[in-house]
């Protein structure tokens, strides 16, 4: 199916920026869909097209990604929170409800805190987490963390992918012709002809700093959430042609994951938000909404 029967494209300038958005049509309560770090909205073309038979479903690229406009600065959270609410300004939303995944949760939490008049509901797809200093450690402690940089340009979008999963194992499971193609947006021409990820470093950079330093009340949040947390399992974090020891070493590591950040940040949701509907998903990805699609469908329709 072409990109032009699937949805529509458009662009807005929201907060003094020009963003790139998907509009995959719909009527009913404006939905909104924002990506994780270095993501845009093709991500969700399936999952949004199952919600337009009650939902206006469309998908934000936020500054720096995909077709949006590429500053120098703007790149913390409440500067990116204050993106989205000029996209609805744009669009002339008055308010919306809002998915988001991995990186986007903090933007939804600033919504919420410091924008709640604009927030309906607000789902989270392994996005609802806040980080502590210990993490840094934790994350880098990660056996199959791959401490070579990755390359400056790639032959292909193709290369790009193949790099990619090479990288994040867990993610191998995930590659197929329509995962390349949503993966291929993050991409850019360089000046020699071959392709970079058009979130440059310094941006990213910028991003991931705001996001260690976000800080937020969660008992400030007033809306219905809907948190869903990924937890991989042997399926998706143990890689069947490492050698026993490293599998070993993945397994060990993986329960102190689901221990010390996702039960954490799982513990935190349940005592400080009063509206909170959380769904835990054993043995998928961090992108649950794609291997396990039916069950994030099934979840969505129930909660909005």
């Amino acid at each position: 199916m072409s990109e032009q029967l699937r949805f529509q494209q458009g662009a807005v300038v929201a907060n003094g920026v020009r963003l790139h958005y998907l509009d995959w049509g719909g009527r009913g309560t404006p939905l909104v869909f924002l990506a994780g770090f270095g993501n845009t909205p093709h991500f969700f073309d399936s999952l949004a097209r199952q919600l337009t038979d009650r939902f206006r479903v469309v998908g934000l690229t936020r500054r720096g990604h995909g077709a949006s406009e590429r500053p120098e600065t703007g790149y913390d959270i409440a500067t990116l929170a204050r993106d989205i609410v000029g996209f609805l300004d744009a669009l002339g939303f008055e308010r919306a409800a809002f998915v988001g995944h991995s990186f986007a949760g903090s933007e939804m939490v600033e919504l919420a805190t410091a924008h709640a008049d604009r927030v309906d509901k607000l789902v989270f797809l392994d996005a609802l987490y806040e980080y502590e200093k210990s993490d840094l450690e934790l994350f880098g402690a990660n056996p199959l963390r791959v401490s070579v940089p990755p390359p400056e340009t790639f032959e292909s979008a193709d290369a790009y992918s193949r790099d990619f999963v090479a990288r994040y194992p867990a993610y191998r499971g995930l590659r197929t012709p329509t995962w390349d193609e949503a993966l291929s947006h993050a991409l850019e021409r360089a000046p020699d002809g071959r392709f970079q990820e058009r979130l440059r470093p310094p941006l990213a950079d910028q991003m991931g700093s705001s996001r260690f330093e976000y800080r937020a009340d969660w008992r400030r949040i007033r809306c219905p959430v809907l948190a869903l947390y990924a937890f991989p399992g042997e399926t998706w974090s143990v890689p069947a042609d490492a050698a026993p020891g490293v599998q070993d070493a993945v397994r060990a590591y993986t329960a102190r994951m689901d221990r010390e950040y996702r039960g954490r940040n799982i513990a935190h949701a349940r005592r400080d938000i009063r509206t909170l509907h959380l769904v835990e998903l054993r043995d998928t990805s961090h992108f649950c909404f794609l291997d396990r699609e039916d069950a994030v469908v099934e979840s969505l329709r129930g909660f909005l």
